[in-house]
Parts: C-alpha cells; structure tokens; sequence
C-alpha cells in the first residue's frame, strides 16, 4: 500500500565519515515514517565514504548519491535544498543518528499544528566516553522560550528539525560557505516561521569530540592555515539576511543579543583550542565587528572573577563575553599573591587546567593592565575551598586544583576556609583588589550569590543532603559579603538571594551540585546587572 503521507527530503552532508556513515543511515531508512527521500550529497570525501553511500543506494531505492568536488558542508546543505522534490526538508550530519520515530514524531507535530519548523530534543553523546547528556531545545525547565529568546538562546544547528521546504525557497535562504554556517541563518529561519512547534523528546543524537571533527580541528583553512576570521563572516552574513527579508528594524535588538550570544558561544570553543595569538585576533575580529554594526551599543570588555555559575550569569548579559578574560577556581589571595611564574599542571580538562595554572601563575593584575577592562564582575562562591600556603605562593584548593595530576601540585601547609587565618587573609586582599581596581578605572560589580541549598524544579524542591555543610559555608560568604557592602558602599552589589527560583536545576546539563543555579534566575541575575549599569 502506499505511503499516502507526504515526502520527506533527507539532506545528509558526506565529508570523510566512513566510520560513522552506517550508523547513521541505519536509524534513517529504518524509520517508522518511510516516505523519504534521502540525498547523500559525498563532499569529495577521500576516505571510504562514497563507495559507502553507493552501496546504501544500491540496497535502497530512496537513496541517491551526488558525488561533487570539495566546497564544505554549507555547499552541500544548499545543493540538497535544490535538489529536494520533498514537501518537507531535514538535514542530519553523517556522523550523527535519530531516534526510529525521528520523522513520524516531527512530521505529526508540524502537520497538526500547521507549524512552519518542528524540533526535538537531542541528547549529546561523548564520542570518547559514551556518556551521553540531555539538552532540551524548547526553553528552560518547562518554560519555552519567546520567539526572541528562542532566536538568542535555541541551539543553532539546523539538524534536530523538520521545516517546509518552501520555508527556504520561498524566502531564499541559503547557508553562506564559511564556518558556523548554520548560526549564520538559524535566528532568520525562526524569524520566517509563521509558527514553530517543539516535540519535547531527545529524538536525535549529536556526536560530540570526534577526532577530526571541524570543532576539534579548530575550523581551520583547507590549507592547514588558522582561520582568523572564524564567526565574523557568519554574523555579518545573518545581519545582512535580516536586512534582505526586511526584518532588520524589528529584530535590531534581539539579533545584537543574538550576534553577541553566538560569538561568545564560539569563543568559549575556540579558547582552549587555539595559540593565545591566534585566539585574541579573533576576539579582537569580534569586538570590531560589534563597534561596525552596533556602535550605539556597549561593547566594553570586562574581566570576570568568581564561580562557574558566574560565567552563566553573565552570557545573558548584552557584552561580549570573553573567557580569556575569566578567572576560575581561584580565590582573590592566591590571584593577587606573589605568583609561581613557570608553573605548569596537567589536568584531563584543558579548561581546567588552564584556569589552575593561572591561579598558580597569578596573572589577573597583568590581564587587568592589560585589557583595560570598563568592568569586573565578581562573586565570592570560589573563596570557599581552603588556600595553600607553599613557600612561593599560595594556591586556591578548588576542585578543578583537585583534579590536577598528583606529581604537580607542590607542598605546602593547608589554611581552612573557615579558620579565622583565611577570613583575614582575603579581607587584605580584597583591600588590595579594590585599589587596583581603582587604580585602572575599572567598576566592580558584585554578584551576591551562595551555594543554593536546594534543588528540584518550578513545581517541587528539595534540600540537598549536605544542608548543613552549605549553611556553614554561607554564612562564612555571608561576613565576606558584609565587609565589602560597609567598607565599599561604592561597589555595586546584586544579590539573588530571597528570588523564590534561587535553586539548583535538578536536570543542569553540568551536574545539579549547590554552586550551579538554573538559568531562569540566572537571567533575572543579569537583567538586573543591566538594571544597574
């Protein structure tokens, strides 16, 4: 009996995935929803992957292979939307896989609701560990996003989705030939959609830290070379794509956040990736784009000092944010102590590492001479951990410093974090953070944030069994707090404390522990930040 539903065209990019290429079309011709078309556009693949693809076609008359020369995955994607005689489109990555119902699920929840784009859920799977980890695409702990919020903060790849051909056709969207091709047109699609529909469900899965991968390759040019201009092309082609569609003037401020959001994004990847060299030209590439196309806006640069959780806050905030220009896992006494300039550590994390050897390395006053930033914000959750005191320095005892290899870390006496040595010890240094600070013209704005002592979701709540422990740690982050509000009741404070959403997502991505809050407060925290400045 034939299939009476209408036709899907699979657009599957092929590019040197031999070792993948089975995997992922086994999931897709095995569908439950079976009227497809699948398009393997090979990429000039020169590994095994085409005499792959001939062999799928061979064994299933769906499938058409288009064998073409080299022009990157953004060629490929366009060249499928032209050849698709499908009513509806999708594009999955060759080294990815979908859930046996991917298409039925999508295909229903866009018909049903007359909706212009449907997308899933998706888990992203380690390729090194085999951990795999839930990421929603609708919103926030059951709240979904606006449409504006969804443009700024929705993952941006254009796989996990089903949308009407004619969405692209129609309004001629193509993705431009350059790196991050797919947030270079994702807000603008959204912004075409009469309307989206989400299936909340992880039906596909995204392949993550694949050996030559382009992320992992750090997205350089064909010919070995480091692209330096890496994101600038894809945000000024997304801005002038919003000029061509005349959406411009209505999006103006949610694509700045949007432009701002994704550049960060992509130098949040590239940071640990890259010679620090290559790395500021790109950043410094960012900031210039910004100053060209939104001049009227504040594009200053700002160091940030404190917990994880701190760096969450301030990606919703309307700034480049800049992880060269953070510090981590460390406390102000080791940060602005004398320094172990040579220091090196090994850690499985290169994030993390790099953040240890900074600590160990006190390099904040130099990066604040340096980058002349207009702000600092801070948070004191780091200063819980215990210092280290060795004979040339002391050293924040975080968890990322616990995680280093045993042979590097140096000896040394252990001051507690609740001894009375250790509270004295960072009042004078905060005295002389504070000078410096002034010093170099730079604002401080702090963050009041504690560990939170619950965690759950919008509907329930729990305290985390170590209660007691985290109520001790608080009110010693609490005297911290207090001595700066009196001795400098010109530092703009922001506390969150009191906010019933103050809790510890149970679902975070990154692990439901007490220093991590959810990203709805998180927001509130940065609007408010944005309140102030």
């Amino acid at each position: 009996m034939a299939d009476t539903k209408s036709l899907i065209s699979v657009i599957i990019p092929v590019y040197n995935v031999e070792e993948y290429i089975d995997i992922c079309l086994e999931t897709v011709v095995n569908q439950t929803y079976q009227n497809l078309e699948i398009l393997l556009i090979n990429d000039g693949s020169t590994d095994g992957s085409s005499a792959r693809c001939h062999a799928w076609a061979e064994k299933d008359s769906r499938i058409r292979v288009i064998d073409k020369e080299n022009e990157g995955v953004a060629a490929s994607r366009n060249l499928g939307i032209e050849l698709a005689s499908g009513e509806y489109i999708s594009f999955i990555d060759p080294d990815d896989w979908v859930d046996l119902q991917y298409f039925e699920k999508l295909y229903n929840a866009l018909t049903e609701n007359d909706a212009d784009l449907a997308e899933c859920d998706l888990w992203r799977y380690d390729n090194r560990t085999g951990k795999k980890i839930y990421r929603t695409c609708y919103g926030v702990m059951g709240v979904p996003y606006t449409l504006r919020q969804h443009m700024k903060y929705g993952p941006t790849a254009t796989y996990k989705a089903l949308s009407r051909r004619e969405l692209w056709t129609r309004n001629h969207v193509r993705m431009p030939s350059c790196s991050f091709e797919s947030p270079a047109v994702y807000a603008l699609v959204l912004a075409l959609c009469r309307r989206i529909v989400n299936v909340r469900e992880p039906l596909y899965w995204y392949r993550r830290f694949r050996e030559n991968s382009l992320i992992e390759t750090g997205y350089g040019n064909p010919d070995g070379s480091a692209n330096l201009t890496l994101g600038t092309e894809a945000m000024r082609y997304l801005i002038s794509e919003f000029k061509r569609c005349g959406l411009y003037e209505e999006y103006r401020d949610t694509l700045e956040g949007t432009v701002k959001y994704r550049l960060s994004d992509i130098l949040a990847t590239q940071f640990h990736r890259r010679r620090p060299e290559d790395y500021h030209i790109i950043r410094d590439n960012y900031y210039r784009l910004l100053e060209e196309e939104f001049p009227a806006s504040d594009n200053s640069k700002y160091i940030t000092w404190g917990g994880y959780n701190l760096n969450r806050i301030l990606v919703h905030m309307n700034l480049l944010h800049d992880p060269s220009c953070r510090f981590n896992f460390s406390s102000l006494i080791s940060l602005l102590g004398t320094g172990m300039p040579q220091a090196e550590c090994r850690h499985k994390n290169r994030y993390r590492q790099m953040m240890v050897q900074r600590d160990m390395r006190q390099t904040f006053c130099q990066t604040l001479r340096e980058e002349k930033p207009a702000y600092i914000f801070l948070d004191l959750i780091d200063e819980r951990f215990d210092i280290l005191k060795t004979a040339d320095a002391y050293i924040t005892c975080s968890d990322a410093y616990e995680g280093i290899a045993e042979e590097d870390r140096p000896g040394g006496e252990r001051i507690s974090f609740f001894s009375q040595e250790r509270t004295d010890l960072w009042k004078q240094a905060f005295d002389r953070f504070a000078a410096y600070a002034a010093e170099n013209k730079a604002r401080i704005i702090v963050f009041e944030n504690y560990l939170s002592e619950t965690v759950g979701d919008l509907q329930s709540r729990h305290d985390f069994e170590e209660i007691s422990e985290i109520r001790h740690i608080n009110c010693v982050l609490q005297e911290y707090y207090d001595y700066v509000r009196t001795r400098y009741p010109m530092i703009t404070m922001i506390s969150g404390a009191g906010m019933p959403e103050y809790f510890t997502d149970k679902n975070y991505e990154y692990g439901a522990v007490p220093s991590h809050l959810n990203e709805i407060v998180n927001r509130k925290l940065a609007e408010k930040a944005e309140e102030m400045l």
